[in-house]
């Protein structure tokens, strides 16, 4: 008896998708033909020429390097308090500086990745500022080209 109420919940639930698929494009047709609600004239600068405005948005991630806590790594191991404790009882003593707080001796590679990621990305954002200036140019001689000669194809 389950199986049958089953079955029929399955029967009720399928309908005829083809209909309701033309129906929908039927619509989305008609709202393509007609003639928008809304047009939006180029903005002019007051001297007459067009302004194009940009507006980029992202999403600023955290640095890679900086930990997901705000406590300083020679207060805090990055391991498990046990590892540390299990550490500090068989490493000596003239070694444990670099055993228990590896953060704290070395050469300052997060100073170096910091200065290295940051010219990465000035180089980046210069790039992208200079491909959005040529896209612009572009732009911008082809609508001239359109105001000058509005028959051509395209415009």
């Amino acid at each position: 008896m389950p199986a049958g109420l089953l079955f029929a919940a399955i029967l009720a639930q399928s309908g005829t998708p083809a209909s309701a698929d033309s129906a929908q494009l039927e619509r989305i047709r008609r709202a393509l033909a007609e003639t928008a609600a809304i047009t939006i004239e180029p903005a002019t600068a007051s001297d007459g020429r067009l302004v194009f405005r940009v507006q980029i948005k992202h999403r600023q991630l955290p640095p890679l390097w900086t930990p997901s806590y705000p406590v300083p790594s020679y207060i805090r191991p990055s391991y498990p308090l046990y590892h540390y404790d299990f550490l500090q009882m068989v490493t000596p003593e003239g070694f444990r500086a670099s055993t228990l707080y590896p953060g704290s001796i070395g050469f300052p590679v997060g100073a170096w990745s910091g200065s290295l990621v940051k010219q990465i990305k000035e180089a980046r954002r210069k790039a992208q500022e200079q491909a959005a200036r040529e896209e612009v140019r572009q732009e911008l001689a082809e609508v001239l080209a359109c105001r000058a000669d509005p028959s051509r194809p395209g415009c």
